[in-house]
């Protein structure tokens, strides 16, 4: 386990030292880490303007993210990698506490999973989104590797059986 917050820990330091010695990248990453959620859920309008009971799946799949990361991010009470290691700096203003799970990550990959029943192309687009989001998140300094992985089982979990129900 202790390896794991090594790698974790490092993986942080490195990404969020590289991205804040380059001004556009830091900005671009910042962006990226506070905006690209709004993508996903413009994203999931448009496949509501084809098939409302989709959306409606995928709204469901996301209330579902966040009542169970609330709950395990309670359970957990990581604090975000800013908060805990002075050399990480977060890129975007946000609350110390609950790292873990992202729920950024979880909502993304569930609203990806459900899409894909409905629409791949439009699917592929949101779990893109979703991964480009997670890594973000990380360089941002506000989740380690290890969250994300975790939001992302979790939103797959759900997100499976939001789009598996008749």
């Amino acid at each position: 386990m202790q390896t794991l917050r090594s790698l974790d820990s490092a993986v942080v330091r490195r990404s969020n030292a590289l991205i804040r010695r380059h001004p556009l990248a830091r900005r671009l990453m910042g962006l990226a880490a506070e905006r690209l959620s709004w993508v996903e859920i413009a994203l999931m309008l448009a496949l509501g303007m084809r098939n409302p009971a989709a959306a409606a799946r995928v709204l469901a799949a996301v209330a579902g993210v966040y009542v169970s990361s609330e709950a395990v991010g309670r359970a957990a009470a990581r604090e975000r990698p800013f908060a805990r290691d002075d050399g990480v700096e977060d890129l975007v203003d946000h609350a110390a506490r609950r790292s873990f799970p992202s729920r950024h990550a979880a909502s993304a990959v569930a609203m990806a999973t459900v899409t894909m029943r409905y629409s791949r192309p439009l699917g592929t687009v949101m779990a893109v989104v979703a991964a480009l989001l997670g890594l973000s998140r990380v360089a941002a300094g506000l989740h380690y590797p290890s969250d994300v992985l975790a939001g992302a089982v979790l939103g797959q979990a759900i997100g499976s059986l939001a789009r598996s129900q008749r």
